[in-house]
């Protein structure tokens, strides 16, 4: 085994099917790319892959800063082929690693592992990890959804002139954009843990330069001219599926229906798409989303712990 820096177009097609071993729901080698390579100001990301005789890639391990995170605060991901673990080579590309995060002035690191996969938690706890929480992911069955029931819930929006929209509907010019941004950063705040968040160039960078990114699949909750709510939905078409990335209203308009509301348009969306199936994630420490989602009939599934190291 031999370890170095990745070459991102060479290492990054074998990178994308360890990563795909693991994640519910497959990503492109084109997203993974974009993201790695995007230039934001203030970010900070390395990457190391482990290399067997023939140099071809059984591991990967990327540590990163974004500029929203709080200072000194970084991610790491580790990933190993599964025919291959279990021989050091995690434990390695961690040490190979720690040298780039110590000289940036690291002081914690956070991580995540999925509930359902017991040896990567004691791996983790091993190297220093502790449990912060859990996300859970959860999943909804769109062919068997009724909205009828929560209908007459909703019915009182237009009477109170609160109408919902898709951004395509706006047109996806850099203004609306810039409205979709504040709903999306003021909502963000409110999540648990969530202390600061990125600036609109880098929404524009991460989020709206996204392979998933369409302005239909962006709901929003229009008061006025303003923007007050917003439902992100990402398609997943190699597995009929979709997934909400995000609800939130903004607090002046709480206890309305208004975030029911805009779940239901996208389920629409998705199931309009050919998606038959949604997942979300929500914080444990979220009570409100949770309950909403069993209300819709979220089926829980194995969820992610976010996972933290002080340094």
């Amino acid at each position: 085994m031999a370890i170095r820096r990745i070459q991102p177009k060479a290492d990054f097609p074998k990178v994308l099917e360890l990563v795909n071993c693991f994640e519910p729901e497959p990503l492109s080698l084109t997203a993974l790319l974009r993201w790695y390579q995007r230039e934001l100001p203030g970010r900070i990301i390395r990457a190391m892959v482990a290399t067997d005789e023939q140099d071809q890639v059984v591991g990967y391990c990327e540590v990163f800063h974004e500029a929203w995170f709080p200072a000194g605060e970084f991610q790491v991901w580790v990933i190993v082929d599964p025919k291959v673990r279990k021989q050091g080579i995690a434990s390695a590309l961690l040490k190979e690693v720690q040298s780039i995060y110590s000289d940036q002035g690291a002081t914690s690191l956070k991580s995540e592992v999925r509930e359902n996969r017991p040896d990567d938690l004691r791996f983790a706890q091993k190297h220093g990890f502790s449990i912060e929480r859990l996300q859970f992911e959860s999943t909804l069955d769109l062919i068997a959804f009724d909205e009828g029931p929560f209908l007459p819930e909703v019915a009182t929006l237009d009477a109170e002139g609160i109408r919902l929209a898709s951004l395509a509907d706006f047109g996806d010019s850099q203004v609306v954009r810039k409205k979709l941004y504040e709903v999306n950063f003021t909502t963000a705040l409110d999540i648990p843990n969530v202390t600061n968040w990125m600036s609109f160039a880098e929404f524009e960078t991460a989020v709206c330069g996204a392979d998933w990114y369409r302005p239909e699949g962006q709901f929003v909750a229009v008061k006025g001219d303003d923007f007050i709510g917003l439902s992100a939905v990402k398609l997943v078409p190699q597995k009929q599926g979709a997934y909400n990335l995000m609800t939130g209203v903004l607090k002046a308009y709480r206890g309305r229906k208004i975030g029911l509301a805009l779940k239901l348009a996208g389920f629409r969306y998705a199931r309009q798409e050919g998606a038959v199936y949604i997942k979300t994630n929500n914080d444990s420490l979220n009570p409100a989303i949770l309950a909403i989602n069993r209300k819709l009939g979220y089926q829980p599934q194995a969820g992610k712990y976010i996972l933290e190291c002080v340094l």
